[in-house]
């Protein structure tokens, strides 16, 4: 419920040179601004500088939080406190220089003190620390020559966040961030030029831990050139240069990308695309990648068209967890035609082929078919959606084993699901997760829980880490590739449902794949037959969504089945106010061999009532129970409640946070205190 409504900066930091050209900019812009009021000056030439708005506001920030943790299993007991206040006085300044379309400028300034307290209890021992210091904030953003050919935008911000951790001191996140954007707008030659620059720093609010830092520098150059518009060429350039620690990651990479398109035949109608990227990237892991691809596409009548695709690929690429760089060159040629019969069924047939040879001598050969046809069909009821995909898929693995390192495989953590990762032979210590904006790393242990499950792993979200319930996250792993086998994979797909017009839509999916391995014995991978059903009942009707579905999943490695309900309102009143309520139940009955029982229950309640136009009330609670036959119960709450005033420019807001988890573990406790004065002018 805590909201930020300013970012700041505690510690003083080095500032790029761009950093003084803004000054410079700035400076010129005033004393501009001031010269075109000197006394001798009036009515003789129009204004150099204009200043349209002047705003900002004083304001007073406090926070107070405190957590308590006491262990069932006799580990003591730890508590932590910890106080921030802040004051801080924000300047905005809104104008042009000699004309709004020749530079259009916004200028904002943040300065302030923090005083900061942190307190530790553990094991009978208890740890003070605290720090004083000054926060700084800008934010300029500029436009010039926006009626002309040439536009351009500069743009440099710097801003701070406040995270909080439990049982940690709040880590403080600084980004600075610095942009230019030029464009030339031409029907023939048309040309673009961007540069970004953002720094994120990292600063625990304590000395026991290390600091981090991620430094982006991008520099982007496009142009192409028309020779009429079917037939066009362009060429990119882009060079990154990335800088991370403490994880000590250093490298810079360029990439050029040459592109034609032309289209050709009766009105045009077929497209032929080429694409030859290379890259080259140097630091701490190497990357030279060549990839050559064409595309063609046909429209052979109103209903049926055709899409051919040929791409080369030859790569060499050092990897992060210290395995031999990867050598690989790959064919692939895919050919797809699709049907649409009116706008009812829409059939694809789709034929693809790979050869990838890795330099330890493995070479795997792929081919695969595919079919599939979608239907639609609106009736006397509502509308009938239906759909069947069968694909084919023989993959023959020759020679020696590889290892692989794959890099930022996106997955999004949903309760009580896991993150699956799919794949023979995962190195369960390679393991890394980072947030989407790869600095916030997450610990095993702490913020999820690794568990193999056959070929696969499993990941679990711990409630009491920092990784939330919806976020998603990168993740990096590695796992071995190889063996003497041929693998034949048969895998259907078939769902069906029928949207009614008073809001009911049931629905069932069903889901069959059949594996072969030759020879029976090969290692390296473990066949997984699955036949999975689904059936489903959905309801909406206004603001009401109602769900209810049970899955009956038998595989080979992993078996189990599944209900699931859940349940939606959301109104508004006619006062102003706003409501909604969510709640969630599902059981997950895992089969022999992993025997494992979870049920699962969330709700969760949102209230903003204004009272008067000037006052207003916020509040939220959710309750989640989790229990699980391996790792037992788990129960929590958590409570919001949130107070606004507006008192003619004065701006008040109080927020307190309440929250308890009770786990086979441990008890926690914790509790928040925000408040915000704000005073603008």
């Amino acid at each position: 419920m805590e909201r930020v409504w300013f970012n700041a900066k505690r510690r003083s930091h080095r500032t790029p040179g761009v950093a003084w050209v803004l000054l410079t900019l700035v400076s010129m812009i005033i004393l501009s601004f001031v010269g075109c009021r000197a006394p001798g000056m009036r009515g003789k030439r129009p204004p150099t500088a204009k200043i349209e708005r002047v705003g900002g506001y004083l304001e007073f920030v406090t926070r107070d939080r405190r957590y308590d943790q006491q262990s069932k299993t006799g580990g003591g007991r730890s508590k932590s406190s910890e106080t921030i206040m802040e004051e801080n006085v924000k300047l905005t300044l809104d104008g042009f220089v000699y004309h709004p379309n020749f530079l259009e400028f916004a200028i904002g300034g943040l300065l302030g003190l923090t005083q900061e307290d942190f307190e530790d209890t553990f094991g009978g021992r208890t740890r003070k620390s605290g720090d004083d210091g000054t926060i700084r904030e800008f934010d300029f953003q500029g436009r010039f020559l926006q009626k002309k050919n040439y536009p351009g935008t500069v743009s440099a911000r710097r801003y701070r966040s406040i995270q909080p951790r439990p049982f940690r001191p709040s880590l403080e996140v600084t980004t600075e961030n610095y942009g230019l954007t030029w464009q030339y707008v031409s029907p023939k030659t048309p040309a673009s030029f961007q540069f970004n620059r953002t720094e994120v720093t990292l600063d625990p609010r304590s000395d026991d831990e290390e600091s981090g830092l991620q430094i982006n520098s991008m520099l982007r150059f496009e142009t192409a050139y028309r020779f009429n518009t079917h037939n066009i060429l362009s060429f990119t350039f882009v060079r990154n240069e990335v800088e991370e620690q403490p994880f000590e990651l250093i490298y810079d990479s360029n990439e050029l990308t040459f592109k034609h398109r032309l289209d050709f035949g009766p009105s045009h109608f077929h497209r032929f695309d080429s694409e030859f990227v290379l890259f080259n990237q140097k630091g701490t892991f190497d990357v030279e990648r060549i990839r050559w691809r064409e595309a063609l596409r046909l429209n052979h009548s109103e209903s049926l068209r055709s899409w051919y695709i040929f791409e080369f690929l030859d790569r060499t690429q050092g990897t992060l967890a210290g395995v031999p760089p990867i050598e690989e060159t790959s064919y692939s040629l895919s050919g797809t035609l699709e049907h649409k019969l009116y706008d009812s069924l829409v059939s694809q047939f789709n034929v693809f082929g790979q050869r990838q040879e890795f330099g330890t001598g493995l070479n795997i050969d792929r081919y695969a078919g595919q079919a599939s046809f979608d239907y639609r069909k609106n009736n006397r009821w509502g509308v009938l959606r239906s759909n069947y995909r069968a694909r084919f898929q023989q993959e023959d693995r020759q020679g020696g084993a590889q290892r692989v390192e794959v890099l930022d495989e996106r997955h999004t953590f949903r309760d009580p699901e896991f993150v699956t990762l799919i794949g023979a032979n995962i190195e369960t210590g390679s393991i890394r997760i980072t947030a989407d904006d790869r600095v916030t790393s997450f610990q095993a242990g702490r913020d999820y829980s690794v568990r193999a499950v056959g070929d696969t792993i499993e990941i679990e979200r711990l409630p009491m880490g920092t990784i939330q319930d919806g976020q998603e996250v990168l993740i990096d792993y590695v796992f071995t590739v190889g063996g003497d086998f041929m693998l034949e994979t048969i895998d259907q797909s078939f769902f069906l449902r029928q949207d009614f017009n008073f809001g009911l839509s049931p629905y069932y999916r069903l889901r069959k794949q059949d594996q072969t391995i030759t020879p029976a014995g090969a290692l390296g991978v473990t066949p997984d037959d699955i036949t999975a059903h689904t059936a489903g009942l959905e309801y909406r009707e206004g603001p009401l969504t109602l769900q209810a579905e049970y899955e009956d999943h038998e595989s080979t490695i992993n078996p189990f089945d599944a209900i699931r309900l859940n349940a939606g309102y959301t109104r508004r009143f006619d006062s102003g106010a706003r409501g909604s309520l969510k709640a969630r139940w599902s059981k997950f009955n895992r089969l022999p061999p992993n025997d494992r029982d979870t049920r699962f229950f969330t709700v969760e309640a949102r209230y903003r009532h204004p009272i008067k136009r000037t006052f207003a009330i916020e509040g939220s609670v959710l309750y989640r129970n989790e229990n699980d036959s391996l790792n037992g119960n788990e129960e929590g709450v958590d409570f919001d409640l949130a107070l606004e005033w507006k008192v003619r420019n004065t701006d008040i807001r109080v927020t307190y946070e309440y929250g308890k988890v009770d786990d086979p573990f441990t008890n926690n406790e914790s509790s928040a205190l925000f408040v915000q004065i704000r005073r603008k002018f």
